[in-house]
C-alpha cells in the first residue's frame, strides 16, 4: 500500500463545483433566505456523498483489480469501512434539507398552479 498525503484538487474542485451548482440552480429559482442553512447543508452532503461514491468505486476496482495479497485486501476493506461511514454521516444530515426542500418545492409547485388565469 502506498499512502499518498497530497490533496487530490480536482476532485475537491469537482465537489465544489456540484455544491455550487446545486446552490446556483435553486436560488435562482428561489429559495428564500430562511432555507439557507439547510440550503449549505443540502449542497454540501450532495457534493461529498457524489464524490464519495466515486471514491467507493476506485477502492472497489482496486480491491478487484490489483489487491492480491491479504495486508493489501485488509486496506482496502478498511478504506470501504472509512468511505462507508464517511457516506453515512451525509446520508443522516441530509434527510432533514431533501425533506425541507421537497416540501418547500411542492409548496411553491402548489402556489404557482393555484394563481387565477388572467
Amino acid at each position: 500500500m502506498s499512502l499518498s498525503f497530497e490533496p487530490n484538487l480536482e476532485q475537491a474542485r469537482r465537489r465544489s463545483g456540484l455544491a455550487h451548482r446545486i446552490l446556483v440552480k435553486l436560488k435562482t429559482i428561489g429559495s428564500e433566505e430562511q432555507h439557507d442553512d439547510e440550503l449549505a447543508r443540502l449542497c454540501t452532503d450532495v457534493a461529498d456523498l457524489w464524490g464519495a461514491q466515486l471514491e467507493f468505486g476506485e477502492i472497489l476496482n482496486r480491491f478487484l483489480e490489483e489487491s492480491d495479497q491479504w495486508d493489501s485486501i485488509g486496506d482496502d476493506f478498511v478504506d470501504m469501512l472509512s468511505s462507508a461511514q464517511h457516506m453515512s454521516w451525509h446520508i443522516d444530515s441530509i434527510k432533514k434539507p431533501l425533506e425541507t426542500f421537497a416540501e418547500y418545492s411542492y409548496s411553491q409547485s402548489d402556489s404557482v398552479n393555484n394563481l387565477p388565469n388572467e
